[in-house]
Order: C-alpha cells, then structure tokens, then sequence
C-alpha cells in the first residue's frame, strides 16, 4: 500500500499520494510516460510546470485537483521551491528504492541498515 504525505497549509490539511491514477493523470497531462517524468521530477530540470502537474495529480490523495487549485496550494505554501520537498517524500513513499533528499533527510545513508525505519528517528550525529 503507497502511503500518503500530509501537507499543512493554514488551517488546511492536504495529502499527497503517488497512487497509480496519480501516475497515469500525470502521464495524461504531460505526455510522456511516468519513468520520464519520474525522471525529471528527480533531476529538476523541467520547471515549474512540471512540478504543478505532479502536485496537480498527486493532491487529494493520488484522486488529482484541478492545475489551478494545486498552484494556489504551492503559492499557500510558499512557492514550488519550498512544496519541493513534500513531493520527494511522496515519491519515496512510492519508491523507496530511491531514497529521495528531503528536508526531513540528515544526509546518512539506510539502505545498509535495513527492514523498515519509517517513524524512527534517527539520533544527532556526534
């Protein structure tokens, strides 16, 4: 089961979920397939487009908002640079296999450690 990000603006509580009709709305808006825009999510080089048709599908949970609505959730939360990292964490909920920066990342590496961390923080580093 791919888990949701939830994302506080305001008062407002919004989810983002990379569900598998959030991929294919993606496609649809793009016109390319998922591993492409997959692909450019990560390396940052498609703009600001890019970034409003992925939270455009993602919102409401993975079921997708209108591009205009999710423009004014990125313009609420500060601009696309500041909603960039909510989008990485729930690309990571999707693929883990990635292991996305997010602000929420110390820079360590758990791919050695193992099993599933999700909830458990990690201790300062000395």
């Amino acid at each position: 089961m791919i888990s949701s990000v939830s994302v506080t603006v305001g008062k407002k509580t919004h989810k983002l979920k990379c569900s598998t009709l959030a991929m294919a709305d993606l496609e649809e808006a793009r016109g390319e397939n998922f591993d492409v825009i997959l692909n450019q999510l990560i390396v940052g080089n498609q703009g600001v487009k890019a970034i409003i048709a992925a939270w455009a599908a993602l919102l409401n949970d993975g079921k997708g908002v209108p591009t205009e609505d999710a423009a004014a959730v990125l313009d609420d939360l500060g601009g696309y640079a500041v909603a960039a990292p909510y989008l990485a964490q729930a690309l990571n909920k999707a693929f883990p296999m990635l292991q996305l920066k997010t602000d929420a990342d110390d820079g360590e590496d758990e791919s050695a450690e193992g099993g599933d961390d999700e909830g458990n923080e990690v201790p300062p580093v000395e």
